[in-house]
């Protein structure tokens, strides 16, 4: 696959707005191309609420048009807390964590579709363009993997994410596979950015400059930093073995597969490292 990059510069007719957005003179404001890179670490074992131990063993997602943010509305954690229905309305599950920066401007990106293997730790991606400013945050568009993304048979083709994996309990051991079919370009919003992405960080942010020479890490989180969540919550693998076999199909449309559908569209399963 050749990823569609920007030509080593921000158009013309988005540079102006862009630059006024960030406060800098358009005559002087430099501009960077770094390196983006898979980041593998958040997809080492977890445990998830229902006492599953779980490893991850194949993980491809086809996306596209990444961008990164400055600015925007830093949502307050006591609204998380108020839970339930009324959370809901007042303010998306999705942007509800400290440090989550949601609507910023827009002030750089990474333009083209990609299919990534997060597990394979440092690939290159590809290229962002960055303009000199601090970056709060970062967005994403789910795609599906087409022909020109992929070779001819792959089983991505047709599909946003392929994944794969075991998980444990009481010493039986169950496999589990499938395939998640996000909406068309869905967008996730408000991606954690910096390198003081650990729990508790309340305000994570990159800064960059003319001279700024460091590698962007993609991160895919089973764990949320944030709150002791897991992408895999709820999915009681003894139950979805039907036939005892010990192995566990994730069917698009069914309810294990809309639960982790749900639970993987949100932005407190990504973040951008520095590295």
């Amino acid at each position: 696959m050749q990823p569609r990059l920007l030509a080593g510069a921000v158009p013309s007719c988005l540079l102006i707005p862009l630059l006024a957005a960030c406060g800098l003179d358009s005559q002087q404001a430099p501009q960077v191309q770094l390196s983006v890179v898979v980041d593998g670490s958040g997809m080492g074992a977890f445990d998830n609420d229902l006492g599953y131990h779980i490893e991850i063993t194949t993980m491809r997602v086809a996306f596209d048009n990444v961008e990164f943010t400055t600015g925007g509305e830093m949502h307050a954690s006591l609204l998380h807390r108020v839970g339930g229905a009324l959370q809901e309305l007042v303010i998306p599950t999705a942007y509800a964590h400290p440090g989550h920066y949601a609507g910023g401007e827009i002030a750089g990106e990474m333009d083209g579709r990609f299919v990534v293997d997060w597990l394979a730790d440092g690939t290159e991606v590809g290229t962002a363009t960055m303009l000199a400013t601090r970056y709060n945050g970062a967005n994403f568009v789910f795609t599906r993997a087409t022909a020109n993304d992929v070779p001819a048979g792959d089983p991505l083709l047709g599909h946003t994410m392929q994944l794969a994996g075991t998980a444990t309990r009481d010493g039986a051991t169950w496999s589990f596979h499938g395939f998640i079919d996000e909406e068309e370009g869905k967008r996730v919003i408000g991606l954690p950015i910096g390198d003081d992405l650990e729990a508790g960080a309340e305000t994570p942010h990159f800064d960059v400059d003319g001279d700024t020479d460091v590698a962007l890490g993609l991160q895919m989180l089973m764990v949320d930093p944030f709150e002791p969540d897991t992408a895999f919550d709820k999915l009681d693998f003894a139950e979805l073995d039907g036939d005892g076999d010990g192995d566990v199909e994730l069917v698009v449309g069914e309810a294990a597969n809309n639960l982790i559908l749900r639970q993987l569209q949100v932005h407190d399963q990504y973040a951008v490292s520095i590295r």
